[in-house]
């Protein structure tokens, strides 16, 4: 009798546990786990997109934070509560203004799936640009002293198959002193150099964008990244 007794309980606790399990939320992205936008152009920017959520489970999934990995991207959610068998979207956006090549991006989506609590969402795009800064778009000014000046050179290339004509739109730090500002015609093939010079007045950190602007719309703009450091004039200092 105990023992007759004691299989009905477990058959019992099996069952309950099985019923338990099944009465679970379940995460799934039924048309992949990430968004591909391929080849882009930069006058595409910024770049669109939905990844669809579903919850395949027995149970209300609660989706609790969708985290981007940076902030060029963002990716509000239309409903975070979804019965079962109910579908969401998840808007994506991605600022592609500053990059080139391949990039891959990330989004974490938290929920109460307790397999899957979190899900990591993959954004690729291949960035193409035919209006190039070279030898790159990060100039530095690293290691200065109050009163020095220096100058770096780069060179703004047109890789397209037309002529082109660049000017500059906008800068800072507006101490930055630039070899041209205004509009000149890049023929295809051609570069140009432009000179930038900046005079440290104040000690710190130098940050600041050259932006480039182009007639082309498919490029209608370059981007050009200022850095540094300036330290305090030794003249000047523990007086």
């Amino acid at each position: 009798m105990k023992i007759t007794k004691f299989i009905s309980l477990t058959i019992f606790f099996i069952a309950a546990y099985q019923f338990v399990g099944l009465a679970q939320p379940v995460i799934n992205f039924p048309e992949g786990a990430g968004y591909d936008w391929g080849k882009v152009k930069p006058g595409q920017n910024p770049l669109t997109g939905k990844i669809l959520i579903r919850n395949i489970g027995k149970d209300t999934l609660k989706i609790s934070r969708v985290q981007p990995s940076c902030g060029c991207t963002s990716a509000p959610l239309t409903k975070y509560s979804l019965l079962p068998n109910e579908t969401t979207e998840l808007m994506v956006t991605l600022n592609i203004s500053s990059y080139e090549g391949n990039i891959e991006k990330y989004i974490d989506v938290y929920s109460n799936d307790p397999t899957s609590p979190q899900k990591r969402l993959t954004l690729m795009a291949n960035i193409e640009r035919l209006i190039k800064v070279e030898p790159s778009s990060f100039v530095s000014f690293m290691q200065m002293t109050v009163g020095e000046s220096q100058t770096q050179s780069i060179q703004i290339k047109n890789y397209s198959n037309r002529d082109v004509e660049v000017s500059i739109k906008d800068f800072s730090p507006k101490d930055l002193r630039l070899s041209w500002q205004t509009a000149r015609t890049l023929k295809k093939g051609e570069s140009y150099p432009l000179e930038i010079s900046i005079n440290a007045q104040n000690p710190g950190i130098i940050k600041g964008k050259i932006t480039v602007a182009t007639d082309d719309p498919d490029f209608p703009e370059v981007p050009i990244f200022i850095f540094g450091d300036v330290k305090p004039s030794p003249i000047f200092i523990g007086n």
